[in-house]
């Protein structure tokens, strides 16, 4: 994790603010005085980009509305590439639910500090950060620009966010770090808590301290870092990994408390439009079975209904309602969901809206129970005594409810009440996964070779091929095509433009492709002498140089399927077919074959499958070997001369 200013919500309160307008004042007296340490002469040549982290803190304090939340950071400029980061301070905030105040801002040179807190004009402003992912959350930002900052310069800043929970029963939850991907001198973590109250905390490694001591009724819960080396970069490291420490504390003490919080609005019945009651008739008329009828009702609120997110305030919790969505055209994942619930419930079909996330949804189960887990919502629903989850935000997906893809989100909240206590998985299965069946077929001739080429997608590809194809024009896929089988073989000719068949039952989209390879192109670009048969590289993510230190697993990204089928006719020579090759260990299957078919024609086979979705660490060494091994049976040539 890179650290700029890295601002710890805990819950969270506000009125907007605008230039010169940064409330000021001292910091609060429970804060305590903490020196800004320097960096260890061990860990100064770890420093880059020219800027050392001395001091990253924060605090917590319970109060009447809500919160007080304590931020400090002190940074060093090393060198001149360091200069713009450490004079520029910046934080954000949510104007509805937080106000700022500015407790501290010192520029120390040489061991002399000057305080500009009350000096260094400021500036308030509304920066719509999510706007490229179509979410308008109303975030303001404070900028501060630190003038006449030299190499060698400390600049140490403290601000204080007053904040009121989002939404009635929450609870003060946070995930924090304490080490980071870049050498921090001391990083301080306290949370002020009541006396007796339960509290969820994460074991955190022995390297960190720990100090307990009470106050006024209150538990003050310290934990220190002190110094540490930054943890490695690993290559293709499962989503949500986390070498370093981290804090993670929830006054929940399981994930009730958040379900029974939030779902009394998502269980609601809400009233359709008349448009839309209609539309619901017709559904029901155009579909006879629950499974249709719930595909049915998932693809009119995927295709009907615009992604759009307006997230200010409440609007980052609660969705509107149904009436509105449909009103306005569009949706964020909550409105688009409480929609789909409210079709499917009105078709008498068991169904939560469920709170999940699109990054980390793999790492939830080593999450402690809080809001700020999640950053998407789904829906979940059961039929014929099977649980099955739709993501009412997805476009251009297919397949009936056996088909459909299952969204890859690990694990998922559902809303059903208090009695829902735990996250529940997510559950992938092959079909779901990447996967593609290729075959070409070679037919010789005395004019040239002809080239066919059939690929069917499946699962998850053929949902992002159907986008592709949408959204790209015809030539461009076509010209692409053509530039692959070009490396291959120059001088070829695409005879058609490729097409596709899109079977949206079953969710398979087909590809057909038709090339010529004119005989002269054999002889000017020395096909003839060496004719290659490729195909991919299947495990090619696996043949890497890891270092055999590495601490992560190797994410593979889910299931994966290929098979790729190469078939010769009338070719000019009689074929030697290449021997047989199998592979298999815990991470995937390869199996390769060859045949003859008659006297001039040859048939290559491949298949390669994932088995598990993360290797341990110390199985990837050797799979890599594995890997280089599948992929010898790649490529071959032929002379084809007779």
């Amino acid at each position: 994790m890179r650290l700029f200013v890295i601002l710890i919500i805990w819950v969270a309160g506000a009125t907007g603010l605008w230039a010169d307008d940064l409330a000021r004042g001292p910091e609060p007296d429970w804060v305590g005085a903490q020196p800004v340490p320097a960096m260890p002469a061990d860990l100064l040549p770890l420093v880059h980009d020219g800027v050392a982290y001395l001091l990253v803190e924060s605090q917590v304090m319970p109060a009447p509305y809500g919160q007080s939340i304590f931020s400090r950071y002190a940074t060093q400029a090393t060198d001149r590439s360091g200069l713009e980061e450490v004079a520029t301070i910046t934080w954000s905030f949510d104007p509805v639910f937080e106000t700022v105040r500015l407790t501290r801002l010192d520029l120390i040179r040489a061991g002399k500090t000057v305080s500009l807190r009350d000096s260094l004009p400021a500036e308030v402003f509304r920066r719509e950060t999510r706007l490229d992912e179509g979410i308008i959350d109303g975030t303001q930002t404070v900028h501060l620009q630190v003038p006449d900052v030299r190499v060698g310069d400390i600049v140490d800043y403290s601000f204080v966010v007053e904040s009121r929970p989002y939404f009635p029963g929450a609870q003060i939850a946070s995930s924090a770090a304490l080490e980071f991907s870049v050498p921090v001198a001391l990083t301080r973590r306290v949370l002020f808590w009541p006396k007796g109250a339960a509290l969820m905390v994460k074991p955190v490694p022995d390297r960190v301290e720990y100090h307990a001591s009470e106050r006024d009724g209150l538990v003050r819960h310290e934990w220190v870092r002190v110094a540490h080396r930054p943890f490695p970069d690993e290559p293709m490291a499962p989503p949500g990994y986390e070498p370093e420490a981290r804090l993670k504390v929830s006054g929940w003490q399981d994930w009730s408390g958040l379900a029974a919080a939030l779902s009394p609005y998502y269980l609601k019945d809400y009233p359709l439009t008349a448009a839309w009651e209609e539309k619901l008739r017709a559904l029901q008329r155009d579909h006879e079975s629950t499974d249709d009828r719930a595909i049915a009702a998932l693809r009119l609120v995927q295709d009907e209904i615009r992604y759009v997110g307006v997230e200010i305030g409440a609007g980052g919790y609660f969705a509107r309602l149904p009436q509105q969505v449909i009103s306005d055209g569009f949706g964020d994942c909550k409105d688009k969901s409480l929609l789909l619930r409210t079709l499917l419930t009105r078709l008498g079909i068991t169904a939560q809206v469920a709170l999940a996330d699109t990054d980390r949804g793999h790492a939830l189960i080593d999450d402690v129970p809080r809001v700020g887990a999640f950053d998407h919502m789904i829906v979940r629903l059961e039929i014929r005594g099977k649980t099955f989850w739709m993501d009412p935000t997805g476009s251009y997906e297919a397949g009936d409810l056996d088909h459909a893809v299952t969204p890859d989100y690990g694990y998922a909240l559902p809303l059903s009440g208090a009695e829902q206590k735990d996250l529940e998985p997510l559950t992938q299965t092959a079909a779901m996964g990447w996967r593609n069946d290729r075959t070409e077929t070679f037919d010789f001739g005395l004019l040239g070779v002809a080239l066919s080429v059939r690929t069917d997608f499946e699962g998850r590809e053929a949902n992002w091929q159907r986008y592709h194809w949408a959204t790209t024009p015809v030539d461009e896929i076509a010209r692409d095509y053509l530039e692959y089988y070009g490396r291959l073989y120059p001088g070829i000719r695409q005879v058609a433009p490729p097409r596709f068949e899109d079977d949206r039952k079953i969710n398979r989209f087909r590809v057909t492709e038709i090339y010529f390879i004119p005989a002269p192109a054999l002889f000017e670009n020395g096909l003839r002498e060496d004719f290659p048969f490729q195909v991919e590289d299947f495990a090619d993510d696996l043949d890497l140089s890891l270092p055999s230190t590495r601490l992560a697993m190797l994410d593979l990204g889910g299931a994966e399927y290929y098979r790729r089928r190469i078939k010769v006719a009338n070719a000019p020579i009689s074929f030697i077919p290449p021997d047989r090759s199998v592979i298999e260990n815990e991470g995937f299957f390869y199996q390769f074959s060859g045949q003859k078919e008659g006297e001039s024609g040859l048939v290559l086979d491949w298949v390669y499958r994932t088995k598990t979705r993360a290797l341990p660490p110390q199985d990837v060494a050797r799979i890599a070997v594995d890997a280089r091994k599948a992929g010898q049976s790649t490529y071959f040539t032929w002379d084809l001369r007779p």
